[in-house]
This record gives structure tokens, C-alpha cells and sequence, in this order.
């Protein structure tokens, strides 16, 4: 019996034993005591694999752009530590690659015409057309919030036209190309007229400054059409009258050109400065400028304004096509443009351009251009060009008795020559008269 209890004694001293020997770690190792593992704060080792951890035993490794947070034993991400999203709204920083985007991290980059809607986290056209306004005859897309001229967007070199009586519209050239505007005017790309914080000076006036600007300069929203004071004091000679817009004597006043010393004017029609070094022929005559150009003698071109002017393209083939006329200076006292002629009974212009007389130019001529305006028969027009019908067919109308500080009326064109065949006889009979100082044959449509 004794026997028994002195095995059984044995038996349990033995396990009492090995269980202390294996809660002491005899048969679990430690990594990081074994490989002497040391880890910079605030990593701990995880003795299980013995890797420097976010957190230690069970923790985690922190991936590229995320450090360790000791307090919450968590990886935080240092890509959105300098990352402002309060410009785009509705958007947050995305941890994993510092963008701001619609619905933060996984979410959605919102491209430039759109913004974020945190309601739903997804991305919207970011203009409402209610409250955009886009250039003339184009209209605001809902989808995208774009200025579209028919199906496509006219760039900074193009303008918007309606090109048929359906309304339909295409891009044509800027109406503001070969215009060279004088003093403080600007050309407006809606209709290429040079204009004073959007409105044509009239004659005798100046695009000025408030009193008291500063030397002067202001931004062109502040200025304004003023009469001039610039001639106050100034005598011209040899025929030239100063232009009260910039205070020089020029040749046929204000828009005309700027003759050089050594010059004389020529009231023509049209205004010219003759002589000088550089536009005196090789016999001693002045040099002929055509299409009422004239001569800028510093470098003897002839130009669109004389001196200072534009140069006018000359009659040139379209990519071995029929020849394009010359183009004609059309000046005015705000500025000096180069246009393709026409005749009204006949135009040939280009695409998305129609023929107008204007009566209102220093020489007055008929030239292409796109329509600035839609004033219909009998309606009141103050340039050249507002007067454009689609009905029955897309042509321009007359501005008739147009001139600097007076307006016209609306009229449709025809051919003295045709009598009253060309123009409609209903709703009221209609006699087509001859234009006020345009060429033989060029009429009007009046009740």
C-alpha cells in the first residue's frame, strides 16, 4: 500500500514540475529577447515574430505614408497632413494618396466643371446655367455647365454665329481680328467694335479715367465716355484736326491717319497723308495706297490708319481656289479694321458672315462680317451690323441713316436697278431707294 502512494506521490511531483518548467517559457520562445530585437518609438516588438509593430504583440506594420499612433495603437496616415479641402466643397482628404475627393477615402476625384454633392458623394456639373452667362448666340449646357456654339465650344480665336434660318449655329472667326482700337478702348470680341467699358464712345468723346486717378490708369471697368479734353490748347496744320480721343492732329480728324512731319493731308476721299522719305515714289510723287489705306511713313506700308495702322491682307487664292479680294479699311474714331468687301446685291462672304454697308465709316463701304445683333426690320440699330433677319431665309439688313451719335432703322437691301421687284410687297407695298453715299445701285426697301 505504502508502495502505491509513494508512486502516485511521484507521478504528481512530476507533472507539478513540468507544468512550472512550461509556464516559464521552457517551450514558448521569444523573438525578440532571442534576436535581440530593438524598435524606435513608438514600434514595440511583437514576440511572436519578433517584427517592430504599431501596437506590439498583435499589432500592426505601418504601411508607406502612415506612421504609429502610441496613444490609440493605430497607423495614421501623413498624406492629408497638409492637404486643405475646404476650396472644393464637399470633398475630404483621401488617406491613402492626399486627394481631395467625394466621399473622402475610396471616394470620387470631381473633374473641373464639377463639384461634390456630400449628400449623395458623387460629383455634378458645378455651374448652373440659371445664373451663367455665355457669349453671344451660344447656350449653356445642363449636363456639363459648357458655353456651346451648336454641338461644340468656340475657342478664344472664335465667336458663335447662326449660320441658317433653323437657327443653326457654328464657330467662325473672331470678329476682333485686324482691329486695332484706339486710346483706352477695347475690342469686344461679341461684335468688334472698340468699346469704352462696353459702350462706343461717341464723336467728340474719350474713353478717360475717373478724375483723379492715379497718373491716369485705371481698370477698364472704371472708365468711361467723357467728352475729350485732350485737343484743349492743341493747333493742327496742313488739314489735319486733333482727335479728341488722344489730343493728335490726323488727317480727316478723329480716325483718320497720322501724318509725319514731312507729310501733307490729302481729305481725299479718302483721308491720306502724302510724301515723306519713306512713301514718295522713286520719281518724287507720293506713294498710292489703295481700299483707303494709307501710307505709314515709318516704314512706307501701306496701312489701315496710316501710321500706327493695321496692314490690310492683299488679294490672295484659298488653297488654289478662286481668288479673295483685297481687304478694305473700315475706320472710325474709335478704330481701324481690315474686312473682306462685297456687294450687297451679290456677297460672296464666307460662312457664318453676311454683307453690310456701313454708312457710318470715315469712307463709307461695304464689307463682310458676322451679325452683332438680330434687329428685324424697323427696329433701331447703332452699328452697322446689328441688323440680321433669319426670316424667310438668314441675311443682313441695312442700318439706314446710321451715323456717329445718331442711330438708324432697320432696312432690308436691294437693287435700285430690279425697281421695287426686289423688295416684298407685303404685308405693305415697299419702293427701293438709292443708299445715302453708297456706290450706284445700292438701295434700301421703304414703305
Amino acid at each position: 500500500m505504502r508502495i502505491w502512494k509513494n508512486v502516485v506521490w511521484a507521478a504528481l511531483a512530476a507533472l507539478a514540475t513540468g507544468t512550472v518548467t512550461a509556464s516559464c517559457g521552457g517551450t514558448t520562445k521569444n523573438l525578440c529577447v532571442d534576436r535581440n530585437v530593438q524598435c524606435e518609438s513608438p514600434l514595440a516588438c511583437d514576440p511572436g515574430d519578433g517584427a517592430c509593430k504599431c501596437g506590439g504583440r498583435g499589432g500592426v506594420i505601418c504601411p508607406e505614408g502612415f506612421v504609429c499612433d502610441p496613444v490609440a495603437n493605430t497607423c495614421q496616415s501623413t498624406k492629408c497632413a497638409r492637404v486643405d479641402c475646404s476650396d472644393k466643397f464637399g470633398t475630404s482628404c483621401d488617406v491613402l494618396d492626399g486627394q481631395c475627393k467625394c466621399g473622402g477615402t475610396g471616394g470620387l476625384v470631381c473633374a473641373a466643371n464639377e463639384q461634390c454633392n456630400p449628400l449623395t458623394k458623387a460629383c455634378a456639373p458645378s455651374v448652373d446655367c440659371r445664373a451663367r452667362g455665355c457669349n453671344r448666340n451660344e447656350s449653356c449646357d445642363q449636363s456639363t455647365g459648357r458655353c456651346l456654339c451648336g454641338s461644340g465650344s468656340c475657342n478664344a480665336t472664335q465667336s458663335c454665329s447662326i449660320t441658317s434660318s433653323d437657327g443653326s449655329r457654328m464657330c467662325v472667326a473672331n470678329v476682333c481680328k485686324g482691329v486695332a482700337c484706339t486710346g483706352a478702348n477695347l475690342c469686344d470680341s461679341e461684335d468688334g467694335f472698340c468699346k469704352c467699358n462696353g459702350v462706343v464712345c461717341q464723336s467728340g468723346e474719350a474713353c478717360a479715367c475717373p478724375a483723379g486717378s492715379d497718373g491716369g490708369t485705371c481698370a477698364s471697368a472704371a472708365r468711361s465716355c467723357r467728352a475729350g479734353t485732350a485737343c484743349l490748347g492743341v493747333t493742327c496744320n496742313n488739314g489735319t484736326t486733333c482727335d479728341p480721343v488722344d489730343g493728335v492732329c490726323k488727317c480727316g480728324g478723329p480716325g483718320g491717319p497720322v501724318c509725319a512731319a514731312n507729310q501733307i493731308c490729302s481729305l481725299g476721299p479718302p483721308p491720306k497723308c502724302q510724301g515723306g522719305a519713306q512713301c514718295t515714289q522713286p520719281d518724287g510723287g507720293p506713294r498710292s495706297c489703295p481700299s483707303g489705306t494709307s501710307c505709314d511713313p515709318e516704314d512706307g506700308v501701306c496701312k489701315c490708319g496710316g501710321r500706327g495702322g493695321v496692314v490690310c491682307a492683299p488679294m490672295g487664292g484659298a488653297d488654289g481656289g478662286s481668288m479673295d479680294p483685297a481687304e478694305v479699311c473700315v475706320q472710325n474714331p474709335n478704330q481701324q479694321a481690315c474686312r473682306r468687301p462685297c456687294d450687297i446685291r451679290s456677297p460672296d462672304c464666307p460662312t457664318g458672315t453676311f454683307c453690310y454697308f456701313d454708312s457710318s465709316a470715315t469712307t463709307p463701304v461695304a464689307y463682310c462680317a458676322a451679325p452683332t445683333g438680330s434687329q428685324t426690320e424697323l427696329n433701331a440699330c447703332n452699328s452697322a451690323t446689328v441688323c440680321f433677319s433669319t426670316s424667310p431665309a438668314p441675311r443682313s439688313l441695312h442700318c439706314n441713316g446710321l451715323a456717329l451719335g445718331t442711330t438708324g432703322l432697320c432696312r432690308a437691301y436691294c437693287d435700285v436697278m430690279a425697281g421695287n421687284a426686289g423688295c416684298l410687297q407685303v404685308p405693305v407695298a415697299q419702293r427701293c431707294l438709292q443708299i445715302t453715299g453708297a456706290p450706284v445701285g445700292y438701295g434700301y426697301c421703304q414703305p
